[in-house]
């Protein structure tokens, strides 16, 4: 990634990551408790879901780390299904460099807004493979209103592709 892009990102984190910490300093261990078992409630909610339509899917935390994927989206994006497990691979690193600076500046600016539940935007995703790119026309990116309270949804389609579901 170039400085420029790194420097773009770091800029959005800069205006978020004051709340995000506000925030989290106010969490209690019950608290964190109670995410994490939302967020593995969700996982098992996705199991069916995703064993139930022949569509790539994937599903991430807010940080980025895809947590569950299926074979669909596996075979879209080029990687082992065991990629897209336990956090061992980021959504943000499946996409082009602009399309990475590009969510980033869109999360920051909708992270804290309560009247935005969605954003409309489109993107490049990278395929292991560095002579392809993969492209998406159109993609809704859904984020929690409360930070660490939900997960972050939405829908990620395109003309060439069938919708992917995924969130955080």
């Amino acid at each position: 990634m170039s400085n420029i892009s790194r420097q773009r990102i770091l800029n959005v984190m800069g205006t978020f990551r004051p709340a995000f910490r506000n925030v989290a300093q106010s969490l209690t261990d019950i608290d964190l408790v109670l995410v994490e078992e939302a967020f593995e409630r969700l996982l098992l909610d996705y199991d069916r879901v995703f064993s139930s339509m022949g569509i790539p899917a994937c599903l991430w935390r807010r940080t980025g780390e895809i947590y569950k994927g299926n074979k669909e989206f596996a075979a879209l994006v080029n990687v082992p299904l065991e990629m897209l497990r336990e956090g061992r691979l980021c959504i943000y690193e499946l996409m082009a460099e602009e399309s990475a600076v590009n969510y980033w500046e869109k999360y920051g600016n909708i992270a804290f807004d309560a009247g935005q539940k969605a954003v409309l935007t489109s993107c490049l995703l990278k395929n292991p493979d560095p002579d392809t790119m993969l492209s998406s026309t159109s993609s809704i990116v859904q984020l929690a209103k409360a930070p660490f309270k939900r997960a972050q949804r939405g829908l990620f389609g395109g003309t060439t592709y069938p919708p992917i579901r995924f969130g955080i």
